[in-house]
């Protein structure tokens, strides 16, 4: 039996489509699921605290020392720190080429370690936090139902109950809890009392640390034994802290608790507050590892959170306020639904244009492929997520191609009377080279996309990638499985299709399309110059196109930022989220608030960024609507409605959105030394973009607008009184912040000790002057305006530096659905003219770049252009190893430049802007533009008359079978497609669209361009 022969054994056909729907169906079950492609987590972010500092000090004392260890790292590409009061914020971002990113973040952690020893007393230790690139799976809310006042503690004790649940799920990753106000114990003193007693906030505090016996002391080895030697007396209850003796400067000892308040409870002001509708509450977030089925994984979750709730006392609820599970299943039904749809489409079609036999060999073709693919995913790292499904149906048209070429010829074969193993043998001699070589064209033409690095191409890779998986397993399919079928379907053709009729529609188009094309045969020059028309005038009208780089996404959710005045306390923010949160859910279409205040919001989507840590002036809100025209009404209208009544704050409502996240849409950088002239220089370029017709918010970051109480220092008198400047700091500070004083050890809980003045003493001005100071020589101590004068000043609120320079962010916020590209294009054009003018004026040693949504884009539409050039090259070496000839190459790629011209146009047409997602359809696009090429230049070839330029042999093999083939992977591709043209949302129909009615203006091309060339360059008739 030969290799041919066994394609024709059943038994082997019946037992290698029974394996392939197995492993087809077996990998739908089996692969992981999500919402979207998983990205590397390529950011983190490190917290330093530095208490009471200024953003100046934290600046040279703590971000740059930081700065100069991790500039070491060579993987580290951007490294932005924020200095604000009392807290350095460093933001990493790693290089797009790194894939493993754990290996790095343990460098990071080995150079915090390093610096740390270095950094100055009272610097905490620097704390990185690599794990919030990806959202959680699932948030869950523990409120308070009472009407009594909420009790923090006890919520935040059941959250962390509910942390421990979670982590037990099989499969988490990662759990966080969000509105932890943190739980202390509070020593109040009265400072004349204490003064009185010849002590400082800091000795109290030294005192109370030294009375704790949670130490050990050491071991005590014997024969054979080893015996730790603990001390007794640590801190297990408030009533421990009150019996401690306190010696005072006068010898005596008085008992803790007669001299000061205890008391247990949260820190004051909170770490961090969260609210519900309107209710105190705590959150918790887990998320799932990668590799597994959402929809599995959240099942067992809210298993454990059932289990949970039952468990809770009365005054707390828990509620669920977000689970993926639901939206990927909602995503993937509904791109499974268009994939469904398009292949009804794409069966009827080929129906209509093939005649049932050929139809049936066609259509069983497609399930037989889409069950290769699937099965080709595991091995290849592919999910099931919107993507790669998307990257199946954008194939679906693709994956008819090869199997009406092969069914078509050896339909032919047929006809003339050939066996089923002549046919087979003749037709894959003539085909499998020009079919492998239209293949991998198509595969090349997706390739940069696959190879493109960072998020952009880890977010639209695996669409390509699954096209690329698709068209190899339709290439497979078309050489096995449709020549199988061919003898029971295809050889019982004795009984010719019906002959064709030609009166009516049918026969009137028929005999039109083989007049156009024969005159265009006649008349190559004319029919070469009117078909570039079109192309080439989509090109030159691609400047008036609007450019944008993801649409937002489609989300029954919302974000509402908010930034106050630097100065802003807690509890003013805390009112505020009340009153935002209160009018927010009185409109109508809003299910759920959820306010978070002093810390971003629990990530729910991929590209949110989550870096406002330990930020008072900072409100976070997530709105949840009843659909998706919920959020779209409401966004435009609610940002007008918070900019009217909260003019005191920077409200920013803002939709999900899709692609690699950015701070702002717009952004400009100024780098330079002075903070005074990039603060200027700040102001200046803000209201430049103030005058954009999108802008609602602009902010320019590095401002002297932090209201600052400053000592004026009598260092002759300080010196007099025993004191250093350092001392008087250490004084100051800890009578207003407090000193830690040790940990209480309640249970499995340590709940930090924490020495500060009584409320009524921290609360102005007046109270700060009035504080007295202890010293060696001054028994009953003295006030601070004995050794300095406090005033009133102002300060920098925040220093912000990129890559080791200062750098002054300004950054626009744009209505909603505005593209930022309009915007950024307009303001480009404002400062170009204000700098031409004189008006704005950039010092030397200082520039400009621009950030936001520009930077982003240009980055990654850069990544992706990279890899064309060599790919350009192995596509022109396929062809010409193809056909062995230049000329037949250079008319495929002429075809192929062609294609983007139509693409053009397509877009043109459809009114939809210049995306990054339109960039990755028109490359697909001039991949199956060079496909129809290959395939009509090979058929001209097999057929001699015709490669001789003999008209009527030309006109007989374009309007023949291969006419029948183009026209019909044309009519299937587009109508795959139909349903992504009619899907709701912005990401998916400007692409099928581009890429449908652009298939259809590239057969132009195949009919009429590519005939015309190819009877001018390659046949060469006599009369030429």
């Amino acid at each position: 039996m030969t290799r041919l022969e066994w394609l024709f054994n059943r038994r082997l056909l019946a037992l290698a489509l029974g394996l392939l729907v197995v492993a087809g169906l077996s990998a739908i079950q089996t692969l992981p699921r999500a919402e979207d492609p998983h990205l590397v987590a390529r950011m983190a972010t490190v917290l330093a605290p530095f208490p009471g500092a200024t953003p100046e000090q934290v600046e040279a004392l703590v971000a740059r020392p930081i700065e100069d260890e991790l500039r070491t790292i060579a993987e580290i590409n951007v490294l932005e720190s924020t200095s604000r009061q009392g807290i350095a914020v460093i933001s990493l971002e790693l290089e797009d080429a790194v894939t493993n990113v754990t290996p790095v973040w343990s460098r990071v952690r080995d150079k915090l370690a390093d610096v740390a020893p270095t950094l100055p007393d009272g610097v905490q230790t620097p704390e990185l936090l690599d794990d919030r690139g990806y959202a959680f799976s699932i948030v869950a809310a523990l409120r308070w139902t009472l009407d009594s006042p909420p009790n923090p503690q006890l919520m935040e004790r059941y959250a962390e109950r509910l942390e421990a649940a979670f982590r037990n799920v099989p499969g988490t990753e990662y759990t966080h809890r969000f509105g932890m106000a943190g739980e202390q114990v509070e020593v109040k003193v009265d400072p004349l009392e204490l003064n009185a007693l010849g002590l400082s906030v800091g000795q109290l505090a030294a005192t109370i640390e030294a009375s704790d016996g949670r130490r050990t002391a050491g071991e005590v080895i014997t024969d054979g034994h080893r015996l730790t030697v603990g001390l007794s007396g640590e801190f297990d209850a408030l009533d421990r802290l009150r019996e401690i003796e306190v010696a005072t400067r006068q010898g005596q000892t008085v008992r803790l608790g007669e001299l000061a308040e205890l008391r247990r409870g949260v820190q004051d002001p909170p770490a961090a507050v969260a609210l519900i509708n309107g209710e105190r509450a705590v959150f918790v977030g887990a998320r799932m590892a990668p590799g597994q089925r959402i929809d599995s994984w959240v099942e067992k979750a809210q298993e454990q959170l059932a289990v949970f709730a039952d468990g809770l006392p009365v005054g707390i609820a828990v509620e669920e306020v977000f689970e993926q599970a639901s939206y990927t299943n909602q995503r993937l039904s509904d791109v499974a639904g268009s994939l469904l749809m398009g292949l009804v489409l794409v069966v009827a079609i080929l129906f209509l244009t093939m005649g049932w036999r050929s139809a049936v060999t066609v259509g069983l073709a497609i399930p037989a492929t889409a069950l290769l693919t699937l099965a080709l995913f595991r091995p290849l790292g592919i999910d099931i997520h919107q993507m790669s499904i998307t990257g199946i149906i954008v194939a679906l048209g693709l994956m008819v191609d090869n199997a009406i070429v092969m069914t078509n010829a050896l339909r032919e074969r047929f006809l003339k009377g050939d066996s089923a193993l002549a046919a087979t043998r003749d037709t894959l001699r003539h085909l499998a080279v020009p079919l492998l070589a239209s293949t991998l064209t198509t595969i090349l033409a997706f390739m940069p996309i696959v190879l493109m690095p960072g998020p952009a191409g880890e977010f639209v890779g695996p669409l390509a990638m699954a096209v690329m998986v698709a068209l190899v397993s339709s290439y497979l399919v078309s050489l096995l499985l449709v020549p199988a079928l061919s003898p029971m379907l295809l050889a019982r053709v004795a009984d010719k299709p019906p002959t064709p009729r030609n009166n009516g529609v049918s026969g009137m188009l028929k005999r039109g399309f083989r007049r156009t094309v024969r005159s265009a045969l006649r008349h190559p020059w004319a029919a070469m110059i009117i078909t570039l028309c079109v192309p080439v005038g989509g090109m030159a009208l691609m400047p008036t196109l609007d450019v944008a780089f993801f649409p937002p996404a489609d989300r029954d959710q919302f974000h509402i930022e908010v930034r106050l005045p630097p100065a802003s306390s807690m509890a003013n923010s805390e009112a505020l989220a009340h009153e935002i949160e209160a009018m927010v859910r009185e409109l109508p279409g809003i299910t759920r608030v959820s306010a978070f205040v002093g810390e971003s919001a629990p990530m729910m989507y991929y590209n949110v960024l989550t870096n406002e840590d330990n930020n008072p002036a900072f409100l976070h809100l997530v709105v949840d609507t009843v659909s998706l025209q919920i959020t779209n009404q409401r966004v435009p209208a609610l940002q007008q409605a918070l900019d009217q009544r909260f003019p005191q704050a920077q409200s920013v409502v803002r939709k999900y959105e899709q692609g690699p996240p950015f701070k702002a849409p717009i952004e400009l950088r100024v780098y330079g030394d002075d903070l005074e002239v990039l603060s200027s220089l700040g102001l200046e370029l803000a209201a430049l973009m103030h005058q954009l017709p999108q802008v609602t918010h602009v902010r320019a970051g590095m401002q002297r607008d932090l209201p600052r109480l400053t000592l004026d220092i009598d260092h002759t008198a300080l010196s007099d009184v025993g004191l250093t400047p350092q001392q008087l700091a250490e004084q100051v500070g800890a009578a207003l912040s407090g000193q830690p004083a040790g940990m209480l050890l309640e249970d499995t809980q340590q709940l930090p000790v924490r020495v500060r003045y009584a409320d009524a003493w921290r609360t102005s001005a007046e109270q700060l002057a009035a504080l007295r100071l202890v010293s060696d020589q001054v028994a009953e101590g003295l006030p601070l305006t004995a050794v300095a004068e406090v005033s009133l000043t102002p300060a920098w609120s925040v220093i912000t530096r990129r890559n080791a320079e200062r750098v002054q962010l300004v950054q626009g916020y744009l209505v909603a659905d505005a593209l930022p590209a309009v915007s950024m294009a307009q303001l480009d054009d404002k400062l170009q003219a204000a700098l031409a003018s004189g008006a704005f004026q950039l010092p030397s040693g200082y520039r400009i770049e621009t950030g936001g949504e520009a930077a982003e884009r240009d980055e990654a539409v850069g990544q992706l252009l990279a890899s064309v050039v060599l790919l350009v090259i192995a596509m022109v070496a396929t062809v010409v190893l193809a056909f062995n000839s230049f000329r037949r190459a250079a008319i495929v790629f002429i075809a192929g430049a062609q294609a983007m011209g139509m693409g053009i146009v397509a877009l043109l047409l459809s009114g939809h802007a210049f995306g990054f997602v339109i960039i990755v359809g028109i490359m697909g696009l001039v991949g199956v533009a060079i496909n129809a090429t290959i395939i009509i230049i090979a058929a001209l070839d097999d057929d001699e008359a015709a490669r001789r330029g003999d008209i009527d042999a030309m006109l007989a093999v374009i309007s023949g079978p291969t006419s029948r083939h183009i026209v019909s992977t044309t009519i299937t591709t587009f109508a795959g497609l139909i349903p992504l043209m009619v899907a709701s949302g912005g990401l998916w129909p400007p692409f099928a669209q581009t890429v449908g009615f652009g298939l259809l203006l590239a057969t132009l091309v195949s009919f009429f361009f590519t005939p015309a060339l190819y009877r001018l360059w390659i046949s060469r008739p006599a009369d030429f």
